[in-house]
């Protein structure tokens, strides 16, 4: 997996293309678009370079002199999405996960539509107070974090009151994989199980989904990510939370969601996946 460093080098040096082929395709030499714009010759090659950043003003004066004033938008959001994209799970968790929990609860008291998909376990909204001590203990455990499991399990089962928030809407998708994942006691397992269970007679405001794992799916993100409205994409990875900002990235998400929207079950079709997931573990 490449380094956080390595995925922000990455990014702007994306940006930094997209600007350089911005002046090319409009015809214009460095010393061109510098004389065009005021813009200092030698920033302009920094940034084209990749070695400076360009500030919100650089990017709407290139634009312009490019005669690309439909590209501001994306522009600035990418570079926005560059300056906050990657965190450090050490630096968000450093005094321990119920912080961390708390910190999600602004965004989503501002998010009107929120989009999941998650296969490897069950999404932290949907979650019995069992299963989310065993997730949060996991996390706690394999990061060697500051132990505060009872606050963050608190903070958790806190933000699921905005599920009843009936102005909010709630699209939640799964892999099957995830019903699976014993994070837990068997008997806590069929408890969060049929709890998944009730989401599947339908609520107003909530749909819950799930992919067969016996269906070759259109993609298999590799990655969970949530989708807050049409303006952010949260990534949890190992190391680190990356956040999408960019229109076009999160065009990419939305498109992903659909796909996985589109194979996956519901109803009486998602009931009979949970009971089965939920007599193995009964089983055991």
């Amino acid at each position: 997996m490449a380094t956080s460093t390595a995925r922000i080098d990455e990014a702007k040096g994306i940006l930094a293309a997209r600007l350089r082929a911005l002046r090319a395709d409009a015809g214009l030499t460095g010393r061109a678009l510098a004389a065009k714009t005021g813009l200092d010759h030698t920033k302009i090659s920094k940034i084209e370079n990749a070695v400076q950043m360009p500030n919100q003003a650089d990017i709407r004066t290139w634009c312009e002199a490019c005669d690309a004033d439909e590209q501001v938008v994306d522009l600035i959001a990418a570079a926005q999405n560059i300056d906050a994209m990657y965190t450090d799970w050490r630096r968000l968790e450093e005094s321990g996960l119920g912080h961390v929990q708390r910190s999600f609860q602004p965004l989503y008291d501002k998010t009107h539509q929120f989009r999941v998909w998650q296969h490897s376990a069950v999404p932290g909204l949907l979650q019995t107070g069992d299963y989310a001590r065993g997730h949060l203990r996991a996390i706690i455990d394999f990061r060697g974090i500051p132990d505060d499991i009872d606050a963050a399990v608190a903070a958790r089962l806190r933000q699921q009151e905005i599920l009843r928030n009936g102005s909010k809407r709630f699209a939640f998708i799964v892999g099957e994989q995830a019903l699976r994942m014993p994070l837990v006691g068997p008997e806590q397992m069929v408890a969060q199980l049929d709890r998944l269970a009730e989401l599947t007679s339908g609520t107003a405001n909530v749909s819950f989904g799930i992919v067969s794992a016996r269906i070759r799916p259109p993609l298999m993100p590799p990655e969970n990510f949530w989708i807050y409205d049409a303006n952010r994409v949260r990534v949890d990875t190992v190391p680190g939370q990356i956040q999408h900002k960019a229109p076009s990235d999160v065009v990419v998400y939305e498109k992903a969601f659909r796909a996985l929207s589109g194979a996956a079950v519901y109803g009486k079709e998602a009931r009979e996946l949970l009971r089965a997931a939920a007599g193995e573990f009964r089983a055991r």
